[in-house]
């Protein structure tokens, strides 16, 4: 059996989250590893004026880095605004949301991490 997997972010395909078309790709699931505490390392993408609308990850912190864009995420009664290398942490079961904003198309990494 292998120790590694190497796979490709452009082979990867498109889905659909929060209602918003090819906006994800899912890049880590927990079949690719051995332990049971990830539960996803995905990629995110908003264009300008699309929302990722209210929702919230049962018993698993988030980690959402900013890659490139900018926009406000909510989280609870919060707002703040989200610019390239911004580091966002939602702890579990905490409702949020994601606007983008600005003239270029948002794109972040997620990682959940079950508590």
């Amino acid at each position: 059996m292998k120790k590694f997997l190497k796979l490709n972010i452009d082979d990867i395909p498109f889905e659909a989250i929060h209602d918003v078309p090819n906006s994800r790709k899912t890049l880590v699931y927990p079949h690719h590893l051995t332990t049971e505490n990830l539960e996803a390392i995905t990629k995110g993408f908003l264009k300008p004026g699309q929302v990722w609308d209210w929702h919230k990850h049962e018993n698993m912190d988030e980690v959402c880095i900013v890659i490139k864009g900018t926009g406000n995420y909510f989280c609870e009664e919060e707002q703040i605004e989200y610019k390239k290398d911004d580091v966002i942490i939602v702890h579990a079961n905490s409702m949020h949301k994601i606007e983008a904003n600005g003239n270029e198309a948002s794109e972040f990494y997620f990682i959940r991490v079950k508590v």
